[in-house]
């Protein structure tokens, strides 16, 4: 269950700091673009490894 719970967690966070990167960013600028990619590719490889330990 615990290995479970991390990856979710870190979805939830990834989420979150998206969310947050729009609200306060005031220029769209290369940074901005790069936090949210790497946010998003975070989720990606949580998702997957959800996937994997189902699968087990």
């Amino acid at each position: 269950m615990k290995k479970s719970i991390l990856p979710i967690l870190l979805i939830v966070a990834s989420v979150i700091l998206i969310v947050v990167n729009f609200i306060a960013s005031d220029e769209m600028d290369r940074a901005f673009w790069m936090r949210t990619v790497s946010s998003v590719l975070l989720i990606f490889a949580m998702i997957l490894t959800i996937r994997s330990q189902q699968k087990k």
